[in-house]
C-alpha cells in the first residue's frame, strides 16, 4: 500500500490510531465507526485528522457509491463486532463496487481463547463484557472467493499480542475481481 493513489476506509476505527498511522504514512485514511463516543475521541486525539474521521454504520456505508475514486477496506477487530446479518450487509455492498482494490481483514477466529467466554446469543457469538462473534476462517474464506481473489490467508497466534492476550487472529488480503 506504500504508494496506494486511493483512499482506505478504516471501518470500526475504534480509537482512531490505524487511520492516523495510514495518513502519516501518505496513504488517505478515513476512519468511520458508529460510535460516537470513539469518533469523538479520535478528533480530540489527533485534531491535525480530525476531518478524516467519520460517525458512521459501515455495515450500510458502502451502499452508497463512492465516486470518481479508488478505494480499499481496512478491517481490524470489527469483523467480528457485528452479527452475520449485518456481515452480508457489508460484504454484499462491496461485493458490487467496480472501483474497489483491496480488502483487508484482521479478526478473532474460532481458535480464540476467548471463544465460549459469555452468554452465547448464537451460532460462534457470544456476549460478556460486549458483543463478540467468532469467525471460521474457511467459511469467510469461502464467501469472499466469489467477488475477491485471495492474496494472502494466514492464522495465527502471534498477530496482536496484547499485555498478556495473545489471541489467534485470522488475516486476509483480498483483491476485489474486476467484474
Amino acid at each position: 500500500l506504500k504508494k496506494y493513489k486511493g483512499v482506505v476506509y478504516d471501518i470500526g476505527c475504534g480509537n482512531g490510531r490505524d487511520s492516523v498511522y495510514f495518513n502519516k504514512n501518505k496513504i488517505f485514511c478515513i476512519g468511520i465507526d458508529k460510535s460516537l463516543r470513539a469518533i469523538s475521541e479520535s478528533k480530540k486525539n489527533f485534531s491535525f485528522y480530525k476531518n478524516n474521521f467519520k460517525k458512521k454504520n459501515f455495515c450500510n456505508f458502502f451502499k452508497k457509491p463512492i465516486k470518481n475514486r479508488r478505494f480499499s477496506v481496512y478491517s481490524r477487530f470489527s469483523l467480528h463486532t457485528i452479527n452475520y446479518k449485518n456481515e452480508k450487509k457489508l460484504l454484499d455492498s462491496l461485493s458490487n463496487k467496480k472501483n474497489l482494490d483491496y480488502l483487508f481483514i484482521e479478526s478473532r477466529t474460532l481458535d480464540d481463547e476467548l471463544y465460549g467466554i459469555g452468554k452465547r446469543v448464537g451460532k460462534h457469538e457470544f456476549f460478556s463484557t460486549h458483543y463478540r462473534r467468532f469467525i471460521d476462517p474457511l467459511i469467510l474464506k469461502q464467501k469472499l472467493k466469489k467477488y475477491f481473489n485471495i492474496i494472502y490467508f494466514r492464522k495465527s497466534k502471534g498477530f496482536a499480542k496484547f499485555k498478556k492476550e495473545d489471541p489467534c487472529i485470522l488475516r486476509i488480503i483480498a483483491k476485489k475481481k474486476l467484474i
